[in-house]
């Protein structure tokens, strides 16, 4: 099982719709692609592992590479593992209007849905980059951290 895990930032001015939109088709189309991981979006940016057959996962990051919607793509990982760190596919978006409680429902999302995962489970070094980078997203604008 191949993970790719990379960062990247909504392009200016794309509208709210227009992530949601983004969320719900990636959805779609990872289920359809036999492609699983995380998808978090928080104040204008991304981190997404994705996971699945390398062909694919290598494929699917290349059309993300080149979609408009993305700028300031870093790739974060690239690791194979032994099994799915994640059983489907799953995003982290909302909006609430208050920042510290949209961090906080973020925040538990994330931690339900990693607990939640074989991850824990995993030796590799995806898990940890996943963790990291998530955490100091959500750190940017408060001090709470993640139980």
């Amino acid at each position: 099982m191949f993970s790719l895990i990379y960062r990247s930032k909504a392009a200016k001015g794309l509208p709210n719709e227009e992530i949601h939109d983004l969320m719900r088709n990636a959805s779609r189309f990872n289920a359809a692609h036999g492609i699983t991981g995380c998808l978090v979006y928080h104040r204008h940016n991304f981190i997404h592992l994705l996971e699945g057959e390398e062909t694919l996962v290598r494929k699917l990051f290349g059309r993300i590479s080149k979609d408009e919607r993305h700028g300031e793509i870093v790739l974060l990982n690239l690791e194979e593992n032994k099994f799915r760190l994640f059983s489907q596919f799953s995003t982290i978006y909302n909006n609430f209007d208050d920042v510290s409680d949209q961090i906080r429902h973020k925040k538990m999302l994330f931690h339900q849905i990693f607990h939640g995962s074989e991850i824990v489970k995993s030796p590799g070094s995806s898990k940890l980059t996943l963790w990291a980078h998530v955490n100091k997203l959500l750190k940017k604008d408060t001090k709470l951290s993640f139980g």
